[in-house]
């Protein structure tokens, strides 16, 4: 499965329970690349989708198909690299305060392909990333 979370420059992905910003461009961003592809959600990013084709479940992470594309922002995306093929992560390129860290030991499992800038909604500048399993 294709796995695409956010981080601001300290590897942050959430604080006090909350996400650190939501950008529309990024969104359509990700329902993009994920193409025809099926996209799986938690309840918590339902706002971030609305009107959008997406499968919502509180343990997508478990249930998404190889095939699949998932968006994780109040889940550790490290608890499921054993299932994951890909990454796309999101790269604020600010720093925000934050509580929750990705670990980034995860990505020794993985190999950069790709790495774009875009303008978003609410971010000058915002990074995709795009890794896949080595």
């Amino acid at each position: 499965m294709t796995v695409a979370f956010c981080l601001d420059d300290n590897n942050g992905m959430m604080f006090n329970g909350r996400r650190q910003s939501r950008d529309r461009v990024l969104i359509s961003d990700f329902i993009g690349r994920a193409g025809n592809g099926r996209i799986w959600i938690s309840p918590y990013s339902e706002i971030l989708f609305e009107g959008r084709p997406v499968t919502i479940d509180r343990d997508f992470m478990s249930k998404a198909a190889r095939d699949d594309f998932c968006f994780a922002e109040d889940v550790d995306p490290a608890e499921y690299s054993y299932r994951t093929d890909r990454l796309i992560i999101y790269r604020w390129n600010r720093n925000y305060p934050f509580d929750t860290v990705f670990d980034t030991g995860m990505l020794k499992n993985f190999r950069l392909e790709s790495r774009t800038d875009f303008v978003g909604s609410s971010h000058e500048r915002i990074t995709a990333e795009t890794y896949r399993r080595i």
